[in-house]
């Protein structure tokens, strides 16, 4: 059995939190003072976590899937507990008359549709697992030069193009499979090429880092000090044109501290992994598309503290307590339906398997 290192595991628990933390400051309903520019501005960086996170998580998956055999069983476990919590989730809001029986989202749920009750990086994380290990044949035989040209050809088109011209025909908005691709192919290329990029300095990682969030926090400010004197930004979420999902600011930062994680010595512990084997129902339970509005603004409410600085650190806290309470969910339902979802992965990955040999196709 591989061990895991702890450090990139610590990782993956910090890119969940930021991603928590960010749903704080975006789905919050906030009743700012239009005078206090400094204040709005300030809360709305921690949005800069939730895009943050989502392309550090995917990193870490493309740098250990590129170099690995695609398995069943890992596919299944992943659909599995995605399924698992949605149809809960949906019993329980039917139950306390939250939601109203649908059987269209019911169909679309089945097909992996994010109009149904699947959030859209489920939707979008499942296909990138399936579609894996054709992408990685492709990846381990072109050499790092191709590779590296590929990259930048990505970066150019589907990342800075995209958050600059916002061009509909690039085939992303930064919320979905073809961006959640984009970010698997930068981290199977660290994943092919670690030794490669080790050949820097550590210092050079950290000034991009520092660099690039300095540079997203900038953004924020400045489009909100535009929009007040000459209108040019629309929509009340426009602070953030330079810091969602395509931004190549939020995908070099998150290629830094993946890097920089990296250089330090691999260790283990035993609850730091295990504590990271719940991350992704972190994101399954808190971001679920039946709850996600009553958590953040009927339960959480951070519009309370809409004109304070209070609500940074209101937002620090509540995010914390989310994870730790959804961690802990998923570590309860491991104990008890863990033999349950063994049965039934271990089914449909010998049914796959006996499909996949039944025509002949190796992956």
């Amino acid at each position: 059995m591989k061990i895991r290192n702890s450090a990139i595991e610590w990782l993956r628990i910090l890119s969940m939190f930021f991603i928590v933390l960010g749903h704080f400051a975006w789905q919050t309903n906030w009743s700012f003072n239009a005078t206090n520019l400094f204040l709005k501005s300030t809360i709305e960086i921690l949005w800069i976590g939730g895009k943050l996170g989502v392309n550090i998580f995917v990193l870490i998956s493309g740098y250990f899937l590129v170099n690995s055999r695609f398995k069943w069983r890992s596919f299944f476990n992943v659909w599995f507990v995605s399924y698992f919590y949605a149809v809960i989730i949906y019993i329980i809001t039917l139950v306390f008359k939250i939601e109203k029986f649908n059987v269209k989202n019911l169909v679309k749920t089945l097909f992996l549709s994010s109009t149904g009750y699947l959030n859209w990086f489920v939707t979008a994380y499942l296909i990138m697992y399936i579609l894996s290990p054709f992408l990685n044949i492709a990846f381990r035989n072109i050499d790092k030069y191709q590779f590296r040209y590929l990259l930048i050809i990505m970066m150019t088109i589907f990342s800075f193009f995209t958050t600059v011209f916002k061009n509909p025909s690039v085939g992303t908005n930064g919320n979905d499979a073809m961006w959640v691709m984009v970010v698997y192919s930068f981290g199977s290329y660290i994943g092919l090429y670690e030794e490669d990029l080790k050949r820097f300095k550590k210092s050079i990682y950290g000034l991009l880092l520092v660099g690039s969030l300095l540079l997203s926090v900038i953004s924020i400010y400045m489009i909100n000090i535009v929009r007040s004197n000459l209108s040019l930004f629309s929509g009340t979420q426009s602070y953030a044109d330079f810091v969602n999902g395509t931004s190549p600011l939020q995908l070099l930062s998150a290629i830094s501290l993946f890097i920089l994680v990296l250089y330090a010595k691999p260790y283990t512990n035993n609850i730091v992994n295990k504590i990271a084997s719940t991350s992704f129902a972190v994101y399954l339970i808190h971001a679920n598309l039946l709850i996600v509005d009553w958590l953040w603004i009927t339960v959480v409410n951070g519009s309370k503290y809409s004109n304070s600085y209070f609500a940074i650190f209101y937002g620090l806290g509540v995010s914390l307590i989310i994870y730790i309470s959804c961690s802990l969910i998923d570590y309860m339902r491991q104990f008890i339906f863990g033999k349950f979802q063994n049965r039934i992965v271990t089914s449909l990955s010998e049914i796959a398997r006996e499909l996949m040999n039944k025509f002949n196709i190796k992956i």
